[in-house]
Formats: C-alpha cells, structure tokens, sequence
C-alpha cells in the first residue's frame, strides 16, 4: 500500500482500530502477513497512521464483505490508488467484485431496469446522488426530461458523454453536471445509472457489445443494489466528471467514500426496485 516514511504526526494502532472496527490483533496479523496496513513510522520508531489508513480499511472491509478472499480485497484497493481515475465502471465492478455475475441483457431490459432506479431514486426523496453514462450526448437528450427531474431533486447529479458533435454542449457547471469524455475513454461504450443516499444504493451498468449490422444492440450488464458496488461505481464517474472540470461538492465527496460498514439493502427495497423495473418492461395494458 505505502512504505514506512518517518512522521511526527498520526494516531496509534489502538485509534485506527476503534475508528475501523477491527481489532489492533487483527490488523497486525494482516501487517505480517499482508503487509498492510504499512502506516508510517515516527521519530521514535513507533508505527502512526492516518484518515488515509482509516479509509483504506474500511475499503478493504467493503470489499471484503462482498465475498472476496481478504489478500484479493487488499489488492483490489492498491490497485484502485496506484491507477488514479478509473475511467471503465464495468470494468471496475467485475474486477473488484468477482462474485458478480455479468449477463447479457438488450436494450429494451436495460432501460427498464434504468428507470426503476431512477423511479426510486425519485418516490424516496432523500437527495441522492444520482449519476450517469450516456454513450452520446444524442442519447442523453432523449432522456433529459427525466434526468432535469432527479437533477432537480438529487444532492449532486452528473452525467458523462461524447458531446462534441451535439446540440447539446457539455456543461460542468450545469444540474446535472454535463461532462465531456475524452475520445480514447471505454465509457463512451457503457451505459451507467447510479443512484445512492445515506439510506439506499442502486447502479445500473453495462457495455455495447459489438453487432453486425442489422443485430440489435445487446450489452454485458451488471445490476445491483448491494452498497459496495454502487460505492464504487460512483467513485469512477465521479473521478470522470472531475478531470472534465466538474466541481464536486464535498458532501458527495463524503458519501460517496464513506465505506462505513452498513447493514445490506432490505429485501423488500430491492424488490421494489425490480418489480418497478418489470413494470416498465411489460406494463399493464
């Protein structure tokens, strides 16, 4: 994770252990074993750490309690800090959590399941975050009746997006946040909805799979309202949306990398979600 520079500030083992909930036993085993957490060392040779050591464990626990060997979670978040911005959110969520289990899914599938989300995100009205990967700025304009609405009512929204060939600019500043993709980035393949408050956590994700000509799109999709997932895909569109120039209210900042343990999403809300999502795909008549 770090080596062992010398400091004169920082807290005692005994501190990272009350503020993570794991034993200081427990965190030396994985020091000695894992060599992580490495903290750093004071003028008297004692080992110190820091809000940094606090959130890589908790981290590594959120990872972790998504059923990943704990070696594998640990290397899961070296990873996430030695790459920087994460720019592929799928490619984020299958590699950090590999009990997930990616399916084929069309387009009509995807966007039920899309708008179950943000019908949630809506009918709770707890000012989420709410966020999203559009491939092109033509696709999010045919949604932006709806996404003007969880803007207007979320904490923060942003979206992601090839702009540039649009009449609809890119606009860091504007709710939501409309951020430009760099050409080179694998998000303008994916389609993304995440949606996630103190209290609720959903994401939507998925890429196009190339088609002959004439084949509907079909996308590799993941979907899931397990917190840890959501987190994490938030993370990587918020990272997005930064380098574009958006601004990041520190409150998103909060929740997005708080990685708290909390208990997992009630059953009867994630069934709701999806029950919502079949209404959409096969409404009444």
């Amino acid at each position: 994770m770090e080596t062992a520079d010398v400091v004169d500030e920082g807290f005692s083992i005994g501190v990272l252990a009350s503020r993570t909930g794991v034993t200081p036993a427990v965190l030396r085993t994985w020091e000695n074993r894992f060599g992580f957490p490495a903290g750093m060392r004071s003028p008297a040779g004692h080992r110190r750490f820091t809000d940094a050591d606090v959130r890589r464990v908790r981290e590594v626990l959120a990872v972790r309690d998504s059923g990943v060997p704990l070696q594998l979670a640990i290397d899961a978040v070296a990873r996430r800090e030695a790459d920087g911005a994460p720019e592929s959110v799928h490619a984020v969520l299958v590699r950090d959590f590999p009990e997930l289990r990616p399916q084929r899914l069309g387009r009509p599938a995807l966007v039920a399941a899309s708008y179950a989300v943000e019908d949630e995100s809506l009918a709770r009205a707890d000012r989420p975050v709410v966020l999203g990967a559009f491939q092109s700025g033509y696709r999010f304009g045919r949604a932006r009746h709806r996404w003007d609405e969880l803007a207007r009512t979320a904490s923060w929204s942003a979206v992601v997006a090839d702009f540039a060939d649009d009449d609809l600019p890119a606009d860091p500043g504007a709710r939501p946040a409309r951020c430009q993709l760099p050409a080179d980035s694998p998000l303008r393949r994916e389609w993304v909805v995440i949606s996630v408050s103190a209290g609720f956590s959903a994401v939507v994700s998925a890429w196009e799979v190339p088609a002959r000509p004439g084949e509907e799109p079909a996308y590799e999709s993941v979907i899931s309202t397990h917190r840890p997932v959501a987190l994490a895909a938030a993370r990587a569109v918020v990272a997005t949306a930064r380098a574009t120039g958006a601004q990041v209210p520190d409150a998103v900042e909060a929740l997005i990398n708080d990685v708290t343990p909390r208990a997992a999403t009630p059953a009867v809300e994630a069934d709701r979600v999806w029950l919502r999502a079949l209404g959409h795909l096969d409404p009444p008549r």
